[in-house]
């Protein structure tokens, strides 16, 4: 993944931008509509994985076959970490349930590549970065947004790029539930950001992501443990067909909460 190294990410001059976004969601509900527009093609629901107690993680199907539940389309994992009464289960595969608001460093770096051979416009996309985040730097502070890839300190020097500095009126995005700080960059920005400290970095996904021609968008919002994409019927098949991400197919109607699991 070195074509995916060091990019940089620049503050949006202004919202303008996202302005399509906002006009696009169906801001009244709670279902892939309030995430992603309406309009797209097809639709893939990414599933953050489970973490295993040796830090390994853990696909929602094991943890459906070890529940004897039934994974799906619309599946919950509060609904499959439950297994069925009077079921011989053994200890659960999992440790730590899915991180909300975030996909994992593993399968945003498989995620990348896909989306960037389904777009014209990879080296120009526009990024969402929800400003509740406590690592993220504050305008008014003029502090410095933190970036980098490395998880130990000694290779920050060889792979972080210079922090981007917030100006006072960074553009803000301003959605009905939550407020974004907008950058610009290449699409291997996506995987620069998270918060970094001088011995740690913790990776952090963009929350809403684009290309300039809007081939595609990419939603992850902070309380949920799935990742939305929306795109082209081949960009969703090569998504589903990715051996490292576990995806489903979705549709913009489907409810995208955390609770009201149909079948289990």
């Amino acid at each position: 993944m070195d074509t995916f190294s060091a990019p940089r990410m620049e503050p949006a001059a202004d919202s303008d931008p996202a302005e399509w976004l906002v006009n696009g969601l169906a801001h009244a509900e709670h279902t892939v509509r309030s995430l992603l527009p309406a309009g797209y093609a097809a639709y893939a629901r990414i599933l953050h994985p489970a973490e295993s107690p040796d830090g390994e993680p853990v696909r929602w199907a094991d943890v459906a076959r070890w529940s004897a539940r039934v994974l799906h389309p619309l599946a919950r994992f509060d609904a499959l970490a439950h297994p069925v009464p009077a079921t011989e289960t053994g200890p659960p595969p999992f440790d730590d349930p899915p991180w909300p608001g975030s996909l994992t460093a593993d399968d945003l770096g498989a995620l990348l590549p896909v989306l960037a051979a389904h777009t014209d416009t990879a080296g120009d996309c526009w990024f969402c970065v929800w400003d509740g985040w406590g690592w993220l730097a504050s305008p008014e502070t003029q502090t410095t947004l933190r970036a980098g890839r490395g998880t130990r300190a000694d290779d920050a020097a060889t792979v972080t790029p210079p922090g981007v500095r917030l100006p006072p009126n960074a553009p803000r995005v301003h959605l009905p539930a939550r407020g974004y700080l907008l950058f610009h960059g290449p699409l291997r920005a996506a995987a620069d950001l998270g918060d970094r400290g001088e011995d740690y970095f913790f990776p952090q996904s963009p929350n809403l992501f684009w290309p300039d021609d809007r081939a595609w968008c990419v939603a992850t919002d902070v309380d949920l443990t799935s990742t939305y994409v929306a795109g082209s019927r081949e960009l969703v098949g090569a998504i589903l067909a990715t051996d490292t991400l576990e995806a489903l197919p979705a549709r913009p109607d489907d409810p995208a909460g955390e609770h009201g699991d149909p079948v289990n």
